[in-house]
C-alpha cells in the first residue's frame, strides 16, 4: 500500500512537472506570435505609407510630364518665332549689319570731313561735326553737309523697316543771341536736318525722330578746343524697327 502511494506521488509530480513545461513554451509561443503580429502591423503600416508614397510620385510624375510638354511646346513656339523673324529679316533686307557696312563704305569720302561711322550695341551710329554741318551759330545745312545727307538717305530708303533718330548736340559754351539756350541751337540742328532728309531727299517723315541734348552728351572734355569740336555734332542713329518685324513675321506681342 505504501509503495503504491510513493508511485502515485511520484506519477503526480511528473505530470506536474510536464504540465509547468508545456504552460512555459505556451507563453513562450504566445509572445513570438504577439511579437510576430506587431511586426506584421509594422509592415502593413509600411506597406500602406509605401503605397501612399508611390501615388504622391506617380501624381507628380504626370505633373512633370505636363510641365515638360508645356515647356517643349514653349520653347518650339520661341523657336519659330525666332525662325519667322529671322526671316522677316532676312526678306525685309534690315541686317542692321548690312547697313552699317553700306552707309560706311558710301561715306568713307566724307571721313576726313568730320563724319565718324560705327556700330554699337546692334545700332549704327553716325556721327556728323557741325562745322561740316552748320556754319558757327547757323541752323542752315550746308552744301558738303546735304551731300552727306543724301548719300544716308539713298541707304536708308532701301531699308524701310529703320527707324532713324538725329540727336543735336553742342559743347558748353553758352548761346550769345538768337537762340535761348544750347537745347534750342542742338533742338533746331536735329529738325534742319529732318527737313533736308524729308523734303530734298524724300525720306518717310513717319521714321524720323529729331532731339537736342545740348552738352550734356559730351565724347570730349570741353575743356579744351579740340574737345569742343568734337561735341559740336549731330548724331544720326539707325535703329532696326522691332515692332514692324514682329508684324512683318506674323507673330503676336
Amino acid at each position: 500500500m505504501k509503495s503504491g502511494l510513493i508511485k502515485m506521488s511520484i506519477l503526480a509530480s511528473i505530470l506536474f512537472m510536464l504540465s509547468c513545461g508545456t504552460s512555459k513554451k505556451l507563453d513562450t509561443a504566445n509572445a513570438q506570435i504577439q511579437a510576430l503580429n506587431s511586426q506584421v502591423d509594422g509592415l502593413n503600416k509600411q506597406a500602406a505609407e509605401n503605397q501612399k508614397l508611390i501615388s504622391e510620385l506617380k501624381e507628380e510624375n504626370i505633373s512633370f510630364n505636363k510641365d515638360a510638354q508645356e515647356c517643349r511646346i514653349v520653347k518650339e513656339n520661341l523657336s519659330n518665332n525666332i525662325k519667322a523673324m529671322n526671316n522677316a529679316l532676312a526678306e525685309q533686307g534690315t541686317s542692321i549689319r548690312k547697313i552699317y557696312a553700306n552707309i560706311d563704305a558710301a561715306l568713307a569720302k566724307f571721313n576726313n570731313a568730320g563724319i565718324d561711322v560705327y556700330y554699337k550695341n546692334g545700332l549704327v551710329h553716325i556721327a556728323m561735326k557741325d562745322q561740316l554741318m552748320f556754319k558757327s551759330g547757323s541752323t542752315s545745312v550746308g552744301w558738303e553737309g546735304k551731300q552727306a545727307l543724301a548719300v544716308i538717305a539713298d541707304v536708308v530708303k532701301d531699308f524701310p523697316a529703320v527707324s532713324i533718330y538725329v540727336i543735336g548736340n553742342t559743347d558748353n559754351v553758352p548761346v550769345k543771341s538768337g537762340f535761348i539756350d544750347n537745347w534750342s541751337l542742338s533742338t533746331e540742328r536735329a529738325n534742319a536736318i529732318v527737313r533736308v532728309m524729308r523734303d530734298e531727299n524724300n525720306v518717310d517723315p513717319s521714321r524720323i525722330i529729331s532731339g537736342g541734348r545740348a552738352m550734356y552728351k559730351p565724347i570730349a572734355s570741353n575743356e579744351t578746343a579740340e574737345g569742343k569740336s568734337k561735341n559740336r555734332r549731330t548724331d544720326i542713329i539707325l535703329n532696326p524697327n522691332l515692332d514692324r518685324l514682329w508684324e512683318m513675321a506674323g507673330v503676336n506681342n
